[in-house]
């Protein structure tokens, strides 16, 4: 059996040999027979099951069917073969499945391998140089492979791998001082680098130190976070160079990795996820939908990575819902609780289904995670279910463009750049990207390395969030082929030398084509005025910037202007800028605004995904009179003169088509 993701009118696919299947899916870590059960009835094909022996992160294990990998090169097979029985039986006789091998460190390993690293869960980085557990886990990985190949290959569309902390490949040290990585593998390769066989190793306290924000590129530290980050996704390309020595590219490959939307941005060691993009033995990468105010009710669903860098690498991106519904107030086996949990049906239905318009828009798989079971055990759970499976299923047979007119970019290396103490690794992108999803338009959102691969013509307006850290041939590329489009600038762009790694404050005004100064605020915390609406950095931030000239559009409170325009650019010297800027400066540029109000949504040619986070009544500047239909209620509207407009429960989320006789 073969497997692989096509796109059919902007739809994507898993084609299981020669038969399309809308890539809606099923996860658990605790996969039994009812919840398998529920999803066939739901219509699910496509399931999800991991391999592993290992306790999480809350001490629970991953898995209730155990260890498999028993030895160095002892292996028992029985518990992957109850778990794979389990799902034949219980799922639909056409489903199939992507096995999830976890390749962290047995706590056997650790006993019989004294002189090797760390575990991996907890210090995948130093891990990733232990060349003894690299090629012991690929061995395991490829028996496990070959096994369920020989055995269950005819149900099996694709395989995934998972280590470091939550499966995710974290770093779990986190620079802490009280772990000693004085004498590891790693600490040698960076004193190598840096010429300094006596260099202390640099902790959280260490590089957090000084007067700035700011890390200089041609720093110890800087090296040593440039080095974790790039041994760990040199880490990952490995094992998936490995797993196509059996696969041969006839089966799907894919892992989690990679955020940008995230705590401990920099010390997680994950920045160097490029390379994983462009690896071409993975398939497929996916990530949870971002956390936090993204989830609330009256938040703007969102996705952890620079998701369409993704699709631009040939590369499949799952979007996972792991939401806990309020079924989820149940104790664990051992006795932990998760609180992060909706209050109603209502809460999770809605926002549900505008994470659903998200992964559409994105030409994206998902999958429902049944975290540790029991989620959706309700008939009106189970009802949703049908819905949504059915909504996803029947417009996936439709055609659906991108419509977006502005493209977002962020640079993993520049956040090597920035303090993380400070919270303006959030403050620059996190934050603008929820506030970005306000603004009434949609984006597209890259990784400022794929701007050459794009069309200079599809887009109207650039968004550089952190480009602390750009290479000469991208500024001049940005200068020379993007000089007739709006350009909004954040911060400290192209702060960092090139040529020596140093950071010079005149190469700001240079980049943005305005005078650019350093600020001298008397505020601890400076507060920028946009029209009424206060925002910026929620910590003290050194050094701040101001500009001397063009036309000026916010203010700090003291009168001195914090952002301008001139010509084709913007600069605005701070983070979080509100929702309400960014739509003016939408609009400025000739996007089109599909909602002035700050309600969330997500747009393709197919369809709008529209939610009433802000105010119960809601205007939709359409770009076509007529009917349209929202699938979720089946209510329809009538738009004129390019408006449409209707009343809804705050939370509510619509999923717009215009109705065609």
């Amino acid at each position: 059996m073969t497997s692989r993701i096509i796109y059919e009118n902007g739809c994507p696919f898993i084609e299981i040999d020669g038969r399309k299947y809308p890539p809606a899916a099923f996860r658990s870590f605790r996969p039994k027979p009812d919840n398998i059960s529920l999803m066939k009835r739901c219509g699910i094909k496509l399931n999800q099951l991991l391999v592993s022996g290992l306790p999480c992160t809350i001490g629970n294990p991953y898995s209730l069917f155990g260890e498999v990998w028993k030895g160095d090169g002892v292996y028992d097979f029985s518990a992957f073969d109850k778990q794979f029985q389990m799902f034949e039986r219980f799922s639909a006789p056409d489903a199939y499945f992507n096995v999830m091998i976890h390749l962290d460190t047995p706590e056997w390993w650790k006993k019989a391998h004294p002189d090797s690293e760390p575990d991996s869960y907890h210090h995948i980085t130093e891990s990733a140089v232990d060349d003894e557990w690299k090629k012991s886990a690929a061995d395991y990985m490829k028996a496990l492979i070959s096994y369920a190949e020989e055995k269950h290959g005819g149900r099996i569309f694709g395989y995934s791998i998972a280590a470091g902390l939550s499966n995710e490949w974290f770093d779990h040290s986190l620079y802490m001082p009280e772990y000693d990585r004085s004498n590891n593998r790693l600490t040698k390769i960076w004193r190598d680098i840096i010429g300094k066989p006596d260099a202390a190793v640099p902790t959280i306290d260490s590089m957090e130190s000084g007067n700035t924000v700011l890390r200089c590129p041609a720093s110890d530290e800087y090296k040593y976070l440039e080095l974790a980050s790039d041994v760990t996704g040199k880490l990952i390309c490995y094992f998936a160079k490995e797993a196509q020595t059996i696969l041969n590219h006839k089966k799907l490959f894919g892992l989690f990795f990679g955020y940008v939307n995230m705590d401990f941005q920099v010390y997680w060691n994950t920045n160097g996820y490029e390379q994983v993009r462009r690896c071409s033995d993975i398939d497929m990468l996916y990530s949870p939908a971002s956390y936090g105010y993204n989830r609330r009710i009256d938040g703007v669903s969102s996705y952890q990575y620079s998701v369409d860098s993704i699709g631009l690498n040939n590369k499949l991106y799952l979007h996972e819902d792991d939401h806990r519904t309020e079924l989820a107030q149940f104790p664990l086996e051992n006795g932990a609780m998760l609180t992060d949990y909706y209050n109603s049906f209502f809460e999770w239905r809605e926002v549900f289904r505008r994470e659903m318009g998200n992964t559409m828009e994105k030409h994206a798989a998902f999958w429902w995670f049944d975290f540790f079971g029991g989620y959706y055990s309700s008939p009106e759970y189970e009802r949703e279910l049908i819905l949504e499976h059915k909504v996803f299923t029947e417009m996936s047979y439709g055609e659906r463009k991108n419509v977006s007119e502005t493209a977002v970019f962020v640079d993993p290396g520049s956040f090597m750049c920035m303090k993380e103490r400070s919270g303006i690794c959030t403050d620059l992108v996190r934050a603008n990207i929820d506030s970005l999803h306000r603004c009434g338009a949609p984006f597209d959102y890259y990784d400022l390395s794929d701007i050459k691969k794009l069309d200079p013509g599809k887009y109207k307006l650039y968004i550089f969030l952190n480009a602390l850290n750009m290479p000469a041939e991208t500024s001049e590329y940005i200068k020379n082929e993007l000089s007739d489009k709006m350009k909004v600038w954040l911060y400290a762009p192209d702060i960092c030398d090139p040529e020596d790694g140093m950071i010079k404050y005149e190469r700001i005004g240079r980049t943005v084509g305005l005078d650019v100064s350093t600020y001298d605020c008397n505020d601890d915390i400076p507060r920028v005025d946009y029209k009424g609406v206060k925002f910026g950095f929620l910590k003290h931030t050194a050094p701040l910037f101001k500009v001397n000239d063009g036309e000026s559009l916010a203010y700090y409170i003291d009168g001195t202007p914090a952002a301008a325009r001139k010509d084709d650019n913007i600069y605005i010297s701070v983070g979080r800028v509100p929702w309400q800027m960014w739509r003016d400066i939408a609009k400025d540029a000739g996007v089109h605004i599909w909602d002035e109000d700050g309600g969330g949504l997500s747009v393709t040619s197919q369809f709008i995904s529209h939610y009433t986070t802000l105010t119960t009544d809601r205007v939709l500047h359409v770009k076509e009179d007529g009917v349209y239909i929202d699938i979720w209620s089946g209510r329809k509207y009538e738009a004129k003169n390019l408006i449409l407009s209707y009343s809804a429960e705050k939370g509510k989320t619509a999923l717009f088509i215009k109705y065609r006789n």
